[in-house]
């Protein structure tokens, strides 16, 4: 990569198995999982602008790489370019590669507010559907221009006529939104209960559930049906408030261990320790539905896990091929676990785990 963040120039073969990425906060640890990130999939977890990207001062910033799926090798190079007030980038990603993140702000999915939640579950629903990300921007354009509509409506009596078209835009869209939702929760369900028993055995089990602000019927023209139902009985709340009141955008994930909600019940560590399960469970469904393993990018991932903790989850990692996490404490590194990287001033070289564990 070039201009990428901190990183003038860099050139980086990580293992193909476990890479753990060792040094100081500010070195560039979480900007080299982000330029993987990039290369994966087109995007950037940490900002939703790739110009940002960009290695200030530079004119354009670049990453690629080559991404291997058995015996297919598919190269991969964009190039991204501030130009003026809008970005210009060069270049296609691979439509088979996957990525999985995790990172301190994942904890927003317990601790903050529903669109967190629903986020994530659309994220993870656009890895394994990727029809998906298109119904959601569509349902998003739709959510606006309805809203804005709403605003002016005032108490005019050709309302409802005037609203009819993107009530059904609302309905339809939404409705397919649910039903993929739906389906990437039992996916996930299943695989987050299966990873919290390894990683707290004896614990109370994880379980995961949705919440609709309105209750989807057994099929998608049904669940169609009772959204339209529903925008018609709350036209007037609608119109006083200019919101929209009903669709998948007032949906709610439910995370629970036993009986008790995580986000609220749940001890910091539980909490650290749950998102992570959450953001694991995405591997075996895409898994499953593409044929390739993602790629694990986990920052700071030891951060505030106790030593059992950290051991079942390194344990756990080793066998999910290629995975890359950042750690500023290389003691709290088992002996004998994966390629240890050292990451300082915006190089990276690999060393022994001894030596970086002594330096610390």
């Amino acid at each position: 990569m070039s201009a990428f963040r901190n990183y003038s120039s860099l050139r980086f073969t990580p293992d193909p198995g476990l890479n753990i990425l060792v040094g100081p906060n500010g070195q560039g640890k979480t900007s080299l999982l982000e330029a993987f990130h990039v290369v994966l999939t087109g995007r950037s977890f940490r900002t939703a602008r790739l110009v940002e990207c960009v290695r200030w001062g530079e004119a354009e910033g670049g990453v690629g790489g080559e991404v291997v799926r058995d015996d297919q090798r598919r190269p991969v190079r964009l190039i991204v370019a501030p130009r003026g007030r809008s970005v210009e980038v060069d270049g296609q990603v691979c439509p088979w590669a996957r990525a999985v993140t995790f990172s301190a702000v994942d904890l927003g999915l317990l601790t903050g507010p529903p669109g967190g939640r629903r986020a994530y579950l659309d994220g993870a629903a656009a890895k394994l559907l990727p029809a998906h990300t298109t119904a959601c921007r569509r349902y998003r354009i739709a959510l606006y221009q309805r809203g804005r509509l709403l605003v002016t409506l005032g108490g005019r009596p050709d309302a409802d006529r005037l609203l009819a078209p993107w009530d059904e835009q609302i309905a339809q869209l939404g409705s397919q939104i649910v039903h993929r939702r739906i389906e990437t929760l039992a996916a996930l369900g299943e695989e987050t209960a299966a990873i919290w028993r390894v990683l707290a055995p004896g614990g109370p089990p994880l379980e995961l559930g949705y919440a609709p602000a309105v209750a989807p019927g057994p099929d998608p023209e049904r669940t169609r049906e009772t959204l339209l139902e529903a925008l018609a009985v709350g036209r007037r709340e609608e119109l006083r408030r200019g919101v929209t009141l009903a669709g998948p955008h007032r949906d709610d994930l439910v995370v629970r261990l036993g009986e008790a909600e995580v986000r609220t019940y749940g001890s910091r560590g539980e909490q650290r320790l749950v998102v992570l399960a959450l953001r694991l469970a995405e591997t075996g469904p895409v898994r499953h539905r593409v044929g390739t393993a993602p790629v694990l990018l986990l920052d700071d991932l030891l951060s505030e896990l106790d030593g059992g903790a950290r051991t079942r989850v390194l344990a756990w990692l080793a066998a999910q091929g290629q995975v890359l996490f950042s750690a500023t404490d290389a003691t709290r590194l088992p002996e004998g676990v994966g390629t240890v990287w050292a990451v300082q001033g915006g190089g990276v070289e690999a060393v022994e785990a001894a030596a970086v564990r002594g330096a610390a």
